[in-house]
């Protein structure tokens, strides 16, 4: 399959660009008006209105665009390359088609987008002198990873972690600068699956509290986590745990558990969470920390997913666990978080096997998905719309961005994922609701902000950005950053305008005139319908 091949016309954030009556080059245009100077954006004008042999106005020409893939070498140490991950086999699962002439450091940069929060350019020296098999094993066995400078960079920042705001700019400055990015990946999924919020358990140490137990836990066996998170004081006071007792019991932590956590609805009666619940009975809070209470637990026999026994909490977890619709409920969970929504039964087998042959390990479930032909094909590449947090972690990442965190404050809420404060148990619905006309406005405000940053607290450099990445004249910078951003896939008509708009720069980096327009540049190309794609 051919780089052709790869449906940019039908994937989700265009179609919903388009739905919102914005084609590509009005869409250039309204970002231009919303980020630009008068005088860039008069460029931008001029460049947007020079004829196009192959104008984009519709989803149907759009189909025809062939994205032109432009992958600069990266500028690393040459080093022999670790066989990369099987290719695939004649199965029904999907080949491979990355649209880039080396197909490995475009693997690289997917897999760094989705197992982390994208890559920098000094990521893409390190990863791709090592191979992508190498990267999969970095990404994974993260215990090995140095962190202390992310560790130094938290402590030199004085924040009160039981108050909300400082929280979130804890986790993103973590999310931004950490050395293991599928750490914190995965503690932002159990962050929206085992959803708490601060919303319920007020200013205290309990969502801190969760947050480190998920980073602990982050690929441990699912029993073990979900264990832990019984426990969790953010839980039992979130799903009413706290007040559960032998002559009331409460079923909310039980109905959730089953429902939402480990087997989805249809695989349970409502006898089985009245009874998972008498189980849980007893389990609280005292000083803050979880306590059993053994005067409020029910210790008569339960009956449980077919099950009889004196249960208590663990138990039920254990019962849970051993039910076969736990593996498919969670493989599937995992597999649409890292690579696609809806996955075919074949694609899932291996990965439910996996999980129970393993004692319910994450990890192992995890890396067979990274390792998978499906998570590397056409059906997966830039097929997920960022989440607000996706979408400013990778910014700041990706440009190598300073700040102290505080000016990321509020950057993700306004765009509709509040960290630590999750609508509901259900967490963030995801996918296409990331993109509305308020979101998508928001979204343009944000790399505006980011494209324009010259302050202490933020800060972005295009000039010293550009050296890094051995890029020393303005005609080389629209590849550099479409390279770096977007895979070097940028849609023929997008690379027209840009470079047109690119013609009257001065050549010489430092000048007023060339910072302004690389700054620009690095919007649009930002601001683009590519780049809202994981």
């Amino acid at each position: 399959m051919g780089k052709s091949d790869i449906p940019t016309e039908s994937l989700p954030a265009t179609q919903a660009i388009q739905d919102a009556g914005l084609n590509r080059r009005s869409f250039l245009l309204r970002a231009g008006a919303l980020g630009l100077s008068a005088l860039a954006f008069e460029s931008l004008l001029a460049a947007c209105n020079t004829p196009n042999p192959t104008p984009i106005a519709t989803a149907t020409a759009t189909a025809t665009a062939t994205p032109t893939p432009t992958v600069p070498p990266p500028r690393a140490t040459s080093t022999p390359r670790p066989t990369a991950t099987p290719r695939p086999s004649a199965t029904p699962t999907p080949t491979p088609a990355l649209p880039a002439p080396d197909l490995e450091l475009t693997r690289i940069g997917h897999l760094l987008r989705r197992a982390g929060f994208g890559a920098s350019q000094a990521d893409y020296n390190q990863f791709s002198a090592m191979g992508l098999s190498a990267t999969v094993d970095y990404l994974l066995d993260y215990e090995s990873v140095d962190n202390s400078d992310l560790d130094r960079r938290l402590a030199s920042v004085e924040l009160d972690l039981t108050r909300l705001g400082d929280l979130q700019q804890w986790w993103l400055l973590r999310m931004v600068y950490t050395k293991r990015p599928l750490q914190e990946k995965m503690v932002l999924f159990w962050h929206g699956h085992l959803t708490s919020s601060f919303k319920r358990t007020g200013q205290g140490p309990f969502m801190h509290t969760q947050n480190e137990l998920f980073r602990a836990h982050a690929l441990d066996n699912y029993d073990v986590l979900v264990k832990a998170v019984s426990r969790d004081p953010a839980m039992l006071i979130w799903l009413d745990s706290q007040s559960n007792n032998k002559r009331a019991p409460n079923e909310n932590y039980s109905r959730e558990l089953m429902e939402l956590f480990t087997m989805g609805l249809g695989n349970y009666t409502e006898v089985d969470v009245r009874e998972s619940a008498r189980a849980f009975t007893g389990w609280g809070l005292q000083q803050r920390k979880f306590t059993f209470n053994t005067n409020a637990h029910d210790y008569d026999t339960k009956q449980f997913l077919g099950k009889t026994g004196n249960f208590d909490g663990d138990d039920i977890a254990d019962i849970i666990l051993d039910h076969p619709a736990t593996a498919d409920f969670m493989c599937r969970k995992l597999f649409a978080f890292f690579a696609y929504d809806d996955p075919e039964p074949e694609v899932i087998a291996p990965l439910t096997a996996t999980f129970k042959s393993s004692g319910y390990s994450i990890k192992a479930v995890v890396r067979e998905i990274l390792t998978s032909p499906a998570f590397y094909s056409a059906k997966a590449y830039r097929t997920k719309i960022k989440s607000p947090t996706d979408l400013v972690v990778g910014a700041f990442h990706s440009l190598a961005l300073e700040t102290d965190g505080r000016a990321m404050r509020g950057m993700t809420d306004i765009m509709g994922q509040s960290l630590f404060a999750p609508p509901n148990v259900s967490g963030w619905e995801g996918g296409e609701a990331w993109i509305n006309s308020s979101t998508l406005l928001q979204r343009l405000n944000f790399v505006n902000i980011v494209a324009t940053a010259r302050n202490q607290r933020l800060q972005f450099d295009p000039v010293k950005l550009l050296l890094l990445g051995g890029i020393s004249s303005p005609e080389e910078a629209l590849d550099y950053f479409a390279f770096l951003l977007l895979d070097g896939t940028m849609p023929e008509e997008e690379r027209r305008v840009l470079q047109a708009y690119l013609a009257s720069l001065d050549d010489r980096f430092g000048t007023q005139g060339a910072d302004e327009k690389l700054r620009s540049l690095a919007y649009l190309v930002m601001a683009s319908p590519e780049y809202q794609l994981a």
